[in-house]
C-alpha cells in the first residue's frame, strides 16, 4: 500500500489527532537558565511560567499573547538540549529577539507568493543573517515558522520539518510525480540528503506536498502533520503508526534496488515504474547484475509485467537499467512479440557494447506480458 493510500485509510484519525503533549523537565534546565539570568532575566522568567506539560496548543496561545513567550515555549516544546539552553537564554533576550520575530511576521504574511514567503523567511534565519537566532538550526526553523504563521490564511504553509519527516516526504513523492531519489539517499528506511543536497532545496517541496495531499484528502493540513509527526517510531499502540508506514515504503522502494544504484533515468515515471516491477516480481537487482548475459531468452523471461499499463517505454528503462549497471552501452535495434505455448512475449533486441568489446553484441531480453497488456497495439 502506497503511503498516501494509508493516509487515506486513516481519515477519522487524522480528524481527530491531538498530538500529547511535552513533559519538558523543567528541573533539566534550572541550573543552564540560572547562569544566563544575570543576563538575560526575560528568558528565564517565561521559562519558570511555563506549565510543566506543553501541548501545540499551549505554544499558539503564548504566541497569541506575547511573541517573546512563544519564542521560548517552541524552545521548550521542541526538545532542546541543556546543553544549548544557557547560549539560547543569555543570546536571545526580548529586546534582540522582538524585532526579528516582527520582521518573520512580516515576510510570512505581506510575501506574494507561498514561495516567496516561505523561502525568504527561511534565508533570513540563517547564520549572519538579519532575524538568526543564536542556537538555533533548521529543524528550529521550521517549529518558529509553524507557530509564527498558525493563524494566518495561506496556501502553502510553513511546517515542522525534521528526520523524522524526511521518510514521509520521501514516501509522499512519487504519488506526486516527484522523484525521492533525486535529494534523498536511503540506507535501509532511514532517509538522509543525497549527495549536493541542502535542507533548503527540500523544505518547501515538503510543504507542498502536505498542503496538497490535506486537499485532495479533505483535511487540515495542521491535523495531518501533527498526526504524522506526533508518533515516535517504537511506538504502535495497538494501531497502525504513521512515522513506521513512511518507513516501510521507504524500505520498500530501497529493497527493488532503484536507490542503491546510480541508473541516471530522468523520468519519474519510467523510475517508479521500473522500480515496482522490480519488487513486485522479487527480481533481486544485484543477482541481475552478477547474472551472464543474454538475461532471456524465447522460453526464460524473468520479468512479468502485471500490475501496471506496461509500456514498451518502461520495459525498455527497465533493460536499461541492467545494462547501466554492468557499465554496459546499449542501442535498441527491434521489437517484436512471440507466442511461447501459452506465453505472449514481448522481445527487446539491443546492441550492447562494454568497454573491453571491440564491435557491439546482440542481447535479446523478453518481457511475459501475458497478464499485463495487448502490446500488438503498440
Amino acid at each position: 500500500m502506497s503511503f498516501l493510500n494509508f493516509i487515506k485509510n486513516h481519515i477519522d484519525d487524522i480528524n481527530n489527532y491531538v498530538q500529547p503533549s511535552i513533559h519538558w523537565r523543567e528541573g533539566r534546565f534550572a541550573k543552564p537558565v540560572a547562569k544566563a539570568e544575570s543576563t538575560n532575566g526575560d528568558f528565564a522568567e517565561v521559562v519558570r511560567n511555563l506549565p510543566a506539560e506543553l501541548s501545540r496548543e499551549d505554544v499558539v496561545g503564548f504566541f497569541r499573547e506575547d511573541l517573546y513567550e512563544g519564542f521560548v515555549a517552541t524552545i521548550m516544546w521542541g526538545g532542546i538540549s541543556r546543553f544549548q539552553a544557557e547560549g539560547i537564554a543569555r543570546r536571545n533576550d526580548r529586546n534582540a529577539t522582538m524585532p526579528k520575530l516582527e520582521r518573520l511576521i512580516a515576510l510570512l504574511r505581506d510575501a506574494e507568493t507561498d514561495i516567496e514567503r516561505i523561502e525568504s523567511a527561511i534565508a533570513s534565519l540563517k547564520r549572519g543573517e538579519e532575524n538568526y537566532f543564536y542556537g538555533i538550526g533548521p529543524s528550529f526553523f521550521t517549529k518558529l515558522l509553524y507557530f509564527l504563521a498558525y493563524d494566518m490564511d495561506l496556501g502553502v504553509r510553513p511546517l515542522i520539518y525534521d528526520g523524522n519527516m524526511k521518510p514521509v516526504h520521501f514516501a509522499l513523492m512519487p504519488e506526486a510525480g516527484r522523484n525521492p531519489f533525486f535529494h534523498y539517499a536511503t540506507d535501509g528506511n532511514k532517509v538522509d540528503y543525497a549527495e549536493f543536497t541542502t535542507f533548503e532545496d527540500v523544505y518547501y517541496d515538503y510543504c507542498e506536498l502536505m498542503c496538497d495531499t490535506a486537499r485532495e484528502i479533505g483535511t487540515d493540513v495542521k491535523n495531518l502533520e501533527a498526526w504524522v509527526f506526533g508518533w515516535p517510531a517504537n511506538i504502535n499502540a495497538g494501531r497502525p503508526n504513521p512515522r513506521v508506514a513512511a518507513k516501510t515504503e521507504v524500505d520498500r522502494m530501497a529493497s527493488a534496488g532503484m536507490i542503491r544504484h546510480n541508473f541516471g533515468i530522468e523520468d519519474l515515471d519510467d523510475a517508479i515504474g521500473a522500480s515496482r516491477i522490480f519488487y513486485d516480481n522479487n527480481i533481486d537487482v544485484t543477482k541481475s547484475l552478477n547474472s551472464e548475459l543474454p538475461i532471456g531468452n524465447d522460453e526464460e523471461h524473468p520479468i512479468v509485467i502485471t500490475e501496471t499499463d506496461g509500456y514498451v517505454h518502461l520495459e525498455y528503462v527497465v533493460a536499461e537499467i541492467l545494462f547501466k549497471a554492468k557499465e554496459l552501452e546499449s542501442k535498441m535495434i527491434s521489437q517484436s512479440f512471440n507466442m511461447v505455448d501459452d506465453k505472449k512475449l514481448d522481445r527487446l533486441r539491443f546492441e550492447v557494447k562494454s568497454a573491453h568489446d571491440k564491435k557491439p553484441r546482440e542481447v535479446n531480453m523478453y518481457f511475459d506480458i501475458t497478464a499485463g497488456y495487448d502490446a500488438m497495439g503498440f
